[in-house]
């Protein structure tokens, strides 16, 4: 299953090694992102570190191993579906997330109900996603 994840979930997939860190690596699933979820992870690591529980060592481990599960797409390929993605959602912090679930053909990966509401794509919770998968 192909989904574009918002930063929620790879910050829930950082601080916690439940249901979201299990399917994050599960072999079915192919993880996308806008490239600016890294801009956006850089801008809270400070905060995230502080609420991880482990030292900067596990964080980096931790960090990295996450980081390498998803294909990143470049802002600038994403430019021509933000039209359809400003129609959808009036929240511009959520029209790079859209554009790629369009340009990719995914679902949305969010526990942010407000996804919902666009009705075009479809968007899954995390425990949609265990139910989905059966429990991992």
């Amino acid at each position: 299953m192909k989904v574009t994840a918002d930063a929620d979930i790879l910050f829930s997939a950082l601080l916690r090694k439940g249901e979201t860190r299990r399917i994050w690596f599960y072999p079915e699933i192919e993880i996308y992102a806008p490239k600016s979820l890294l801009e956006e992870f850089k801008k809270y690591t400070p905060y995230l570190k502080n609420k991880f529980a482990g030292d900067e060592k596990d964080f980096l481990i931790i960090t990295e191993k996450l980081i390498s599960q998803v294909s990143f797409i470049e802002d600038a390929e994403l430019e021509p579906f933000l039209p359809a993605a400003a129609s959808l959602s009036n929240d511009p912090k959520d029209w790079f997330y859209i554009a790629c679930a369009l340009r990719e053909n995914t679902a949305i990966w969010s526990n942010d109900k407000h996804f919902r509401t666009q009705g075009r794509i479809k968007t899954m919770t995390t425990q949609e996603m265990m139910k989905n998968f059966g429990r991992l």
